[in-house]
């Protein structure tokens, strides 16, 4: 049976010419709250709504660890504000929505809505939904998982105002992940030693199999290809940044999913974009080729 996903496109098509920020916050955060309702109905465990300021949650868990999630969002919110600096977008109206589900089946479920027929998602423990009313879902509820989740879907929240492509926003999530939870970046924990993922990337990067990273293909297709877009992401957002922060700032701000960032490269950092790859990957044709994209997604 379907979950009910508001048309908000449709909603927003009914409100007077002249309302204000206010009223317009108020319109969306009502209609948000009366939507998780609907959706906890529609849900099979029992599911109920919580909130804070600037939070909305939708979860089966206990009062006391509904708490927690929020308390760990907030907290959140205000180190990635401050990770990214101007960057940062928090306008819009209405709160940010968390969607908690309380089994994987139940997150796949309402996912699924949003997929084309016949996709073949990744696995993945948490998503920002930037459709409508942007928002984030996880079926994780024990606090730690979730921690890791709420960093890198709210940083994808904070920055859904920019153009910028997949594999931008990817790194930025990971990093500031990273940053913000030191114990992720922790070698010990690693699956693969960096010669390992050296070699596993040099079976993966193709001349084909590259433009599917910088289209965004990659982060949406299930396989070993995601994991190590991933980390590509990661790597090359290290790198850019590394070099100089500055010029990464502007390049993040002017960056268009459209060629991947590849005027802007050239623009602000002073080099194209292959250039990045080609210091993790080594030579190769390693440029972005927006003709050869048959799609394109956003994050």
């Amino acid at each position: 049976m379907p979950l009910p996903v508001p048309d908000w496109h449709a909603m927003g098509a009914g409100l007077p010419a002249d309302a204000d920020d206010a009223q317009l916050h108020s319109y969306y955060d009502t209609a948000a709250a009366h939507w998780l309702d609907v959706l906890a109905d529609a849900l099979p465990a029992d599911y109920r709504q919580t909130g804070t300021t600037d939070f909305l949650l939708l979860s089966a868990q206990s009062a006391r660890q509904a708490a927690l999630v929020l308390r760990s969002c907030a907290q959140a919110l205000r180190a990635i504000k401050e990770s990214l600096g101007p960057l940062a977008c928090d306008s819009g109206f209405g709160r940010h929505i968390v969607l908690v589900f309380a089994s994987r089946d139940d997150y796949e479920a309402y996912l699924s809505q949003y997929q084309a027929a016949g996709e073949d998602a990744p696995m993945s423990s948490g998503v920002f939904i930037n459709a409508g009313y942007g928002h984030f879902a996880s079926w994780h509820d024990g606090l730690d998982a979730l921690e890791a989740v709420v960093v890198h879907e709210l940083t994808h929240a904070l920055l859904s105002h920019l153009p910028m492509p997949d594999w931008l926003h990817e790194g930025f999530a990971v990093n500031v992940e990273r940053t913000l939870l030191p114990r992720l970046a922790d070698p010990r924990l690693a699956l693969y030693r960096p010669d390992e993922m050296a070699a596993r990337h040099a079976d993966w990067w193709t001349e084909a199999t590259i433009q599917a990273f910088w289209s965004g293909a990659a982060f949406h297709c299930a396989g070993e290809g995601v994991e190590l877009a991933y980390e590509l992401a990661r790597e090359i957002t290290v790198l850019a940044a590394r070099q100089d922060e500055p010029a990464f700032r502007a390049f993040a701000a002017a960056a268009d999913r459209e060629d991947a960032g590849s005027a802007a490269a050239i623009g602000t950092l002073g080099y194209p974009l292959e250039h990045l790859v080609q210091a993790v990957l080594g030579a190769g044709d390693w440029a972005p080729k927006p003709e050869l994209w048959t799609t394109t997604r956003p994050t």
